[in-house]
């Protein structure tokens, strides 16, 4: 290490004695800078410049009538629009002009909107479906990004053209739906009062049904108690038939008696026969009175029974006016299926009792009707009682004057008072049986009155029970229809049509959020050009500078010392570039989110590219150097610089995860946009592991390739065109497996160089043929296969950096055979200083000194 940093210093003490050495060590700074300045700066925002892309449109749409739109020009439409849209450079002009443009290439593109787009367009509206279409003309010879950027102009001018369509037939659409709502507004606002009144008109319906059924229920309990005192006089009317019978049994038997008296005293004295007479007429006077009182009974029993009959009957004739009001609610349309079903059971069974309790009112008719005829017959016969007495008492005054002429007319008057007694007894036991009918009847009718009663009073309170079910559904229909209903009719009749229209044309609109947001296209792009300025830097070290080191104050220096000193050496520069690059870019405004960070990162994936082209150099000299060209030619499409690598083809794709710039690009860009996790060390560890990697490669294919690197420089030198560093060398240039061999007999030497030779003109006609095959098998499977073109071009690729560096090899073995060819004719002495030779470390001395 203390040697290496001798040669560092001496290095350094050599360029600060001469001061045009500084010159270009400034060039060699700064210049790798401005290739990443002048790029960035340049792609700062290409995009915001896209209204300097000129496209052509020439309009010919003569428009179209429709009923939904009306009359529409939607070309005349996309014409005014694209008047004020500035992301391209629109130039309207005839179709002669536009052709013309295209071809000189004064436009990038045209657009032609023909004369019937507008009737294809709208056709669909009335049944016809022509697809419409535009005709899309794009120079692609002009440029490769601008048919791309051309081509999103047409996608967005369809896209514009789409949504003023569907604005159009939106807005029609709308209006057509907010006049239907206003109609519709008007029918509801009609039936919601008409179900409000109706609803009304029935709530007092059954409240007025309800009063009617608590009047009949008033009714029959008032007709109860008439009930009750009719039962209570038919009561009494028998306890006086009983009476009557008695009384009237008492007159036949008095009867009997004086008629007996008559015949068998015919001859007896006048006072008798007229004491009997009195006695007779005292008894039937007291029946007279009896049949009077009876009379005045069942003749009270039947004017209370036609009372009875006048109330029950005014209350089934209530009870029947609410059944037909009901009816005629149940039959209307506004009760619900519910309530009209529960008012439906309800009716008919009020319907029954009512249909049994004017049953009852009709016998309750009759029997009254029965009562006033029993209390008339009952007074015909009384009178015929009392106008026999009265017969019978007028003759027991003439009896007294003549006792014998009027016996004979007696008997016949005391048999008819007989005969009417017992008829009027016949009668009496009739009316009984018709009086216990009669209670019978009333317990009866008692009996269906308090059935009825408990039948009005459910049906009361169904009715009640509908009435506040009707009423709740009024005012429920008040709240919805005062609440929702407005509501929704009012967003309908209040629509926007211009508002639905731009909706439709429109429905999305994307929020944009930048997860990691960087300020500028031209900071997205740094990452790729500061990698390549490191990587062009770099480059340029190996091509200005020396990476051969020359002993010159020094006895001895082995290869790893000489390779270490020189790295040093040019890693400072390669710092001094990466802080230019770095800081110069923020500077110009690249955005960052660390900015130390941003320049440490510089500085760290330069030493790594540095140690990678600085060991190919090294080792392979011009070869080397050759590669490090191959590799960023690689890099730029397969480092993800600046498409993504899914964008690209396998071969690429495969390759990604094997370049340096994918890490370097990577572990730049976080800096740039934003640190995640762990990512950023990731990245740095891999450039870490490359940086090892190529060191120690370069340090062991220093040594090992520094024989093929001479005789390739010898043949460089010869064209007197190729500037051919003069190599350090190990030893005295020989192979010293060549030389141990030459040791042991010239013979053996010149045998194995013999065959060596041979194999190389046997290899070599091998490889080009095998070359020359590959090849086209590799160009017939590119013509038969078309669409695998980019992986065959890898593969191609690939093949032919395999035959030259089989051709290099095959070349070193031509070249080594025929410099070892020298050792034949040396002698011992000499060879044993070529094996000596190799331990005094590196020096110029050699074939090719």
């Amino acid at each position: 290490m203390r040697t290496s940093w001798r040669i560092f210093t001496r290095d350094i003490a050599r360029l600060g004695r001469t001061a045009k050495a500084w010159i270009i060590i400034i060039g060699v700074l700064i210049t790798p800078a401005l290739y990443s300045w002048v790029n960035i700066k340049a792609f700062w925002d290409p995009y915001g410049a896209t209204s300097n892309i000129a496209v052509a449109v020439v309009n010919e749409d003569a428009g179209a009538q429709t009923d939904v739109t009306g009359r529409v020009n939607v070309g005349a439409q996309v014409v005014r629009q694209l008047q004020d849209n500035d992301q391209l450079g629109w130039q309207f002009v005839s179709s002669r002009q536009a052709e013309r443009a295209l071809e000189r290439g004064d436009v990038f593109a045209s657009i032609t909107i023909p004369k019937d787009f507008s009737s294809d367009l709208v056709g669909i509206l009335d049944g016809k479906f022509s697809q419409p279409q535009l005709v899309y003309r794009v120079n692609e010879k002009i440029s490769a990004i601008g048919p791309k950027i051309t081509d999103t102009g047409a996608n967005k001018l369809t896209e514009q053209i789409d949504a003023s369509f569907k604005e159009q037939v939106a807005t029609a659409a709308t209006s057509a739906v907010r006049g239907e709502g206003k109609d519709i507004d008007a029918r509801l606002s009609h039936a919601r009062d008409r179900s409000e009144r109706s609803l009304g008109n029935t709530a007092h319906a059954l409240a007025e049904a309800r009063t009617r059924v608590d009047s009949a229920r008033s009714a029959l309990a008032g007709s109860r108690g008439s009930i009750d005192r009719v039962d209570a006089g038919l009561l009494d009317a028998s306890a006086v038939v009983d009476d009557a019978k008695a009384v009237l049994s008492e007159v036949q038997q008095l009867a009997e008696e004086a008629q007996a008296l008559t015949g068998e005293y015919s001859e007896a004295s006048a006072s008798s026969i007229v004491d009997g007479t009195a006695a007779l007429a005292q008894g039937t006077a007291q029946a007279r009175g009896t049949a009077a009182e009876l009379s005045a009974a069942l003749g009270a029993a039947g004017g209370q029974a036609e009372r009875l009959h006048g109330r029950a009957s005014a209350a089934v004739d209530a009870g029947e006016e609410s059944l037909r009001q009901l009816r005629g609610l149940l039959n209307s349309d506004g009760l619900s299926p519910g309530v009209a079903g529960t008012l439906r059971d309800a009716l008919a069974g009020v319907e029954a009792a009512n249909g049994r309790s004017r049953s009852l009112v009709n016998q309750l008719d009759s029997l009254a009707a029965d009562t006033q005829q029993a209390a008339k017959e009952l007074d015909s016969a009384a009178d015929a009682v009392a106008t026999a007495g009265q017969d019978t008492h007028d003759l027991a005054k003439a009896l007294q004057g003549t006792v014998s002429s009027a016996v004979p007319q007696l008997n016949r008057a005391m048999s008819a008072v007989s005969a009417r007694a017992g008829a009027f007894a016949a009668t009496l036991d009739t009316r009984k049986a018709q009086v216990e009918e009669g209670r019978q009847l009333l317990k009866g009718i008692g009996a269906q009155m308090d059935a009825a009663d408990r039948t009005l009073a459910s049906f009361g309170e169904d009715l009640e029970g509908l009435r506040a079910g009707v009423e709740g559904t009024r005012r429920d229909l008040v709240t919805l229809t005062a609440g929702t209903t407005p509501d929704v009719l009012s967003t309908i009749t209040g629509l926007n049509s211009q508002e639905i229209g731009h909706f439709f044309a429109d429905p999305v609109e994307v929020k944009s959020e930048a997860v990691y947001p960087v300020g500028s296209y031209g900071s997205a792009m740094a990452a790729l050009f500061i990698n390549l300025s490191l990587w062009i830097g770099a480059f340029m070290l190996m091509v200005i500078f020396r990476v051969e080191v020359d002993r010159e104050g020094f006895d001895r220096i082995s290869v790893g010392q000489a390779y270490l000193g020189r790295f040093l050496l040019l890693a400072m520069i390669v710092i001094a570039q990466a802080v230019v690059v770095t800081v110069g870019s923020l500077v110009i405004g690249v955005n960052t989110v660390n900015a130390p960070m941003f320049v440490l990162t510089g500085v760290l994936v330069g030493l790594a590219y540095l140690s990678i082209i600085y060991a190919l150099s090294s080792a392979l000299g011009h070869l080397g150097r050759g590669l490090a060209i191959m590799l960023v030619i690689l890099q730029i499409p397969g480092a993800s610089g600046l498409y993504p690598i899914e964008m690209m083809p396998d071969f690429f794709r495969a390759l990604y995860p094997l370049l340096p710039f994918s890490y370097g690009i990577d572990a730049m860009r976080e800096t740039i946009g934003g640190f995640y996790s762990y990512h950023y060390m990731q990245y740095l560890g891999v450039l870490a592991l490359m940086f090892v990697a190529a060191f120690a490669v370069g340090v062991l294919g220093r040594r090992g390739l520094s024989h093929f690197n001479l005789l390739f420089n010898r043949d460089l030198a010869r064209t007197e065109f190729i500037n051919a560093e003069r190599v350090q060398i190990v030893g005295d240039g020989y192979r010293i497996a060549d030389v141990l061999r030459a040791l042991q007999g010239p013979e053996a030497l010149a045998a194995d160089l013999e065959r060596r030779h041979h194999n190389y003109r046997r290899w070599i006609r091998y490889i080009a043929w095998l070359g020359l095959a590959g090849m086209v098998v590799l160009g017939f499977v590119a013509w038969a296969v078309p669409t695998q073109k980019p992986l065959l071009l890898g593969i191609w690729t690939a093949w032919s950096m395999l035959l030259i560096a089989v051709t290099l090899v095959l070349e070193y073995i031509r070249q080594s055979v025929a410099q070892s060819t020298e050792l034949v004719h040396r002698d011992q002495d000499s060879l044993q200083h070529s094996v000596m030779a190799r331990g005094e470390g590196i020096h110029t001395e050699g074939p090719n000194a």
